[in-house]
């Protein structure tokens, strides 16, 4: 009687415990897939008002960008490899690699662009635009991942501002007019006599 009391006690807590998780499970799904269409679809409603022209020149700058990501990071091997920092070398290797690909899915991509926008296929014009931007977005976290190799994200700290606050009751006066350290009095203590003198 007394086992079958401690298996039902430990298994009442499993089963509430089991339930707790599962509640918090579907509240943090539920709340994030409710978010997740609407974004969608404001997304794909600017898209499709972009104009033909708005979108080339949005095109022709992610190009840049994704140029622009390759050649610091090209920097950074470079810089890497004079410092002879192995560690460095390789995670930037990699993901040079990375950037590359992307770019030339990019450029791609944007000559696909170019040719629905001239036919005048809307349909594959906001695919092809919908594409770059996704492609924009890995150019963007290819770098971030750039700047982690040499550490440089560790020590973004963005802008900063210092602020300068005085204590009540801080001297006013001008540090320059601080006098010289005067030499403190040390006195003269003799030694004590000894039994030998």
């Amino acid at each position: 009687m007394r086992h079958s009391d401690k298996f039902s006690k430990k298994a009442l807590l499993l089963a509430s415990i089991l339930a707790l998780s599962a509640g918090a499970t579907l509240a943090q799904t539920g709340g994030a897939e409710d978010d997740a269409p609407a974004t969608a679809e404001a997304e794909v409603r600017q898209i499709a008002e972009m104009t033909d022209a708005e979108m080339r020149e949005q095109a022709e700058a992610i190009g840049a960008h994704a140029v622009r990501v390759s050649r610091r990071m090209m920097t950074m091997l470079d810089e890497s490899r004079q410092d002879r920092d192995i560690i460095r070398v390789t995670c930037l290797n990699g993901r040079l690699t990375e950037a590359h690909a992307t770019e030339g899915s990019i450029e791609a991509r944007i000559v696909l662009l170019v040719d629905a926008i001239d036919s005048g296929n809307r349909g594959q014009r906001d695919h092809h635009y919908t594409v770059l931007v996704v492609l924009d977005r890995n150019v963007s976290q290819h770098e971030r991942d750039g700047n982690a190799c040499i550490g440089a994200d560790a020590f973004n700290t963005g802008r900063t501002e210092v602020q300068t606050t005085r204590a009540d009751g801080s001297p006013e006066d001008d540090i320059a007019n601080i006098p010289d350290e005067q030499a403190l009095p040390v006195p003269y203590i003799a030694p004590p006599a000894s039994a030998t003198m």
